[in-house]
């Protein structure tokens, strides 16, 4: 069978109207179709986490491998970023769990946090395990560009997500080769573990 052979590059410009790029990207060299919108379709930037992260309790974590990194072109209107995680929480704690989103290279709690959450409901003290899904949507962009999101929602248990939109900040091509991470504060007592974690930006 025969290969197909392409250039990893920067985004192209937008192409005539009818028409569409397909390309792979120079930073996350992840394939994806770029339409007469000048918008990028497909899955555009990923990571997983395989090993369990324990004791999260009280301090605020990053959580492994949840970096996603933004493309050459920046972000784009629509774009969508999502954390699948896997978790246990032991009968201890109650306080609401506050989730931050952090843009910056370090991944870590270092990074810039563009939008704290604090979940809508308190945790209830009783042992429970389930999947949260956090997501994190491009609302605008430039100079003075807006993300909106929701914090990791799930079984009622570990306190609900919460929602809203950040300051604004520059989300255009300056950005590029960064990381949108999350992070989680689970609150006084409160004893988490990260079992696994899947996160997907797509175009």
């Amino acid at each position: 069978m025969a290969d197909i052979l392409i250039d990893n590059q920067t985004a192209s410009s937008t192409p005539a109207a009818g028409k569409s790029v397909l390309q792979v990207d120079s930073t996350t060299k992840k394939f994806y179709q770029m339409d007469d919108s000048g918008i990028p379709h497909g899955i555009l930037s990923s990571n997983i986490a395989t090993s369990a992260q324990g004791a999260i309790a009280t301090t605020e974590v990053y959580l492994t491998n949840s970096g996603l990194q933004v493309p050459s072109y920046g972000m784009k209107v629509g774009m969508t970023f999502v954390w699948y995680i896997s978790a246990v929480k032991t009968g201890a704690g109650t306080a609401a769990p506050v989730w931050t989103f952090r843009i910056g290279n370090a991944q870590t709690t270092s990074d810039t946090s563009r939008l704290a959450l604090t979940s809508t409901g308190a945790q209830v003290a009783t042992a429970m395990d389930g999947t949260l899904i956090a997501t994190l949507r491009v609302r605008s962009v430039g100079a003075s560009g807006v993300v909106d999101g929701n914090g990791g929602a799930g079984p009622a248990n570990f306190g609900g997500g919460g929602s809203g939109a950040s300051s604004s900040f520059d989300n255009t091509s300056t950005i590029a080769g960064q990381y949108v991470g999350l992070t989680v504060t689970t609150g006084a007592s409160a004893a988490w573990t990260i079992n696994g974690l899947s996160a997907y930006l797509f175009g």
